[in-house]
C-alpha cells in the first residue's frame, strides 16, 4: 500500500533537531521567516512543509534532510576516540569533522529505517579481534569473510579501492567518502555500531592511500573501537599507538599477504638487499593496488627492509600527504557530478535510497534532497548506481 506524504517527514523530529539545535519556537520561526504558530503545526504534524522550506529548516538546524525521515531520534551511539597523533593536531574535532561523523551517523539510522520499512534484514557483522589476536591468522579471516582471492585482487587493477570497498558494503558495512575536509585532521573514521557499521574515508587522500585506510578502518571494526584516525597514530606520542600499530599491519598483511609478496619475483631477485628504489616500490604497489608506504610497511614487518630505510622513506610520504590539503579540487573537466555523490556515498547507501522511493516510502524530491542534487539528475543518478548505461 501506498504511504500518504503526511507519512514521509516524521513531525517530531523537527522538534527535537529545534531543541538540540538550541533555538527556541519563537527565535526559530524567526530564523526561518514562519510565524510561530505555523512552526508549531509543522512540528505536530497538522501542516506538512515544503521541501524548500524542509531544506531551510536542515540548513539552521545544522542536519541533514535524512534525519527527518526517522521514527525516533538517534540514540546510543558508541563514543569516538582520537587516535591520531596530537601534536600539531587541534585538540578535539572541529565542527566540520564533528557534523561529518554525526551526518554519517544519521545516514546510517536512515540506511536502517529504510531497510525496516523494506523488511530486509541486516547482516550482522560478526567478525572480531582483539589486540591479542595474531596478525597474520586474522588478515586470512579479514579476507575470507570478504570472499577475496589473489585472482580477484589482481583483477582490480587501477580500481583497488572500488574493488574493497563493494566486497565491504556487500556485509552491510557503509563507505562514505568524505569532500573538502583536510586530511591533516582525518584520514579514516571508523563508527563501530552493532549493526551496519560505518567506514569514513577523506576524499583528498590518493586512490591506493585509500585502500590502506579502508582496511585499517576495517580493523577497528573487528576490534569493536570507533573512532578517528590519522597520519602518525602509531607513533609512541599518540594517543592508542598500539591500536593504530596492530591496525595497520593488520591491514598491510590483508592486502599483502605473506607467501603471495615473498613469491613475487621481484621481491626475490632482491634476495637480501634492503633498500629499495621507487620504482621497485612503484611496481609491487600497483600489483597489490596500494601506496608506495604500504608496501615497504610490509616488508619491514616481513624483514625486507630495515627500520631505517622505512624511516627515511616515511618522511619523504609524509611531506606528499601534506601537500594533499593544498591539492584545489577541479573547477571543472572532472567526472559528472551525479558520479561524485556517488563515489561519495557508495552504491549501498544510493541503491537503498532507490529502493525506498520505488516503494513509495520517498518522494522523487525526497530523493533528490538525500542524495544532494536537483531533481532533473535523479534518473541518471538511478543508472548509475545500479551499473546501468545512461
Amino acid at each position: 500500500m501506498a504511504k500518504s506524504v503526511k507519512a514521509l517527514i516524521n513531525p517530531a523530529m523537527l522538534a527535537w533537531a529545534r531543541k538540540q539545535a538550541g533555538f527556541s519556537p519563537d527565535e526559530a520561526a524567526r530564523r526561518l521567516h514562519l510565524d510561530e504558530q505555523r512552526l508549531s503545526a509543522l512540528e505536530s504534524g497538522d501542516e506538512i512543509p515544503t521541501f524548500a522550506k524542509l531544506l531551510d529548516i536542515a540548513e539552521l538546524y545544522k542536519r541533514p534532510v535524512s534525519l527527518f525521515y526517522l521514527k525516533t531520534p538517534p540514540k546510543g551511539w558508541q563514543p569516538i576516540q582520537d587516535f591520531r597523533r596530537l601534536p600539531g593536531v587541534d585538540d578535539g574535532f572541529s565542527p566540520q569533522l564533528t557534523y561529518t561523523i554525526r551526518q554519517a551517523r544519521e545516514r546510517r539510522e536512515i540506511a536502517l529505517t529504510v531497510r525496516d520499512e523494506l523488511g530486509q534484514e541486516v547482516q550482522p557483522f560478526d567478525l572480531k579481534a582483539t589486540l591479542k589476536s595474531d596478525i597474520e591468522k586474522l588478515s586470512e579471516q579479514v579476507r575470507g569473510y570478504l570472499g577475496i582471492t589473489e585472482a580477484q585482487q589482481q583483477r582490480f587493477g587501477r580500481k583497488a579501492f572500488d574493488g574493497w570497498r563493494l566486497a565491504i558494503e556487500a556485509k552491510d558495512v557503509l563507505v562514505f567518502v568524505v569532500p573538502r575536509l583536510k586530511i591533516r585532521e582525518m584520514r579514516g573514521t571508523a563508527l563501530a555500531e552493532q549493526k551496519m557499521p560505518v567506514i569514513l574515508i577523506n576524499g583528498k587522500d590518493r586512490g591506493n592511500g585509500r585502500v590502506f585506510t579502508l582496511l585499517h578502518e576495517f580493523c577497528h571494526l573487528a576490534l569493536r573501537q570507533s573512532g578517528v584516525s590519522n597520519m602518525g597514530g602509531d607513533r609512541n606520542d599518540a594517543p592508542h599507538p598500539e591500536v593504530e600499530k596492530f591496525c595497520n599491519a593488520v591491514a598491510a598483511a590483508t592486502l599483502m599477504p605473506r607467501d603471495w609478496l615473498l613469491n613475487e619475483k621481484l621481491v626475490v631477485q632482491k634476495g637480501s638487499q634492503k633498500s629499495w628504489r621507487d620504482d621497485e616500490l612503484d611496481a609491487l604497489a600497483l600489483r597489490f593496488g596500494v601506496s608506495q608506504e604500504a608496501v615497504l610497511r610490509r616488508l619491514l614487518t616481513l624483514g625486507r627492509t630495515t627500520q631505517a630505510f622505512y624511516d627515511s622513506k616515511r618522511a619523504e610520504f609524509q611531506k606528499i600527504y601534506a601537500q594533499l590539503d593544498e591539492k584545489k579540487e577541479p573547477s571543472d573537466g572532472g567526472p559528472k557530478y551525479h558520479y561524485v555523490v556517488l563515489s561519495q556515498l557508495g552504491r549501498t547507501f544510493t541503491q537503498l535510497i532507490f529502493q525506498g522511493y520505488h516503494d513509495r516510502y520517498f518522494t522523487l524530491r525526497d530523493v533528490a534532497g538525500l542524495l544532494n542534487m536537483k531533481v532533473t539528475t535523479v534518473p541518471v543518478m538511478e543508472k548509475a548506481a545500479f551499473g546501468m548505461a545512461a
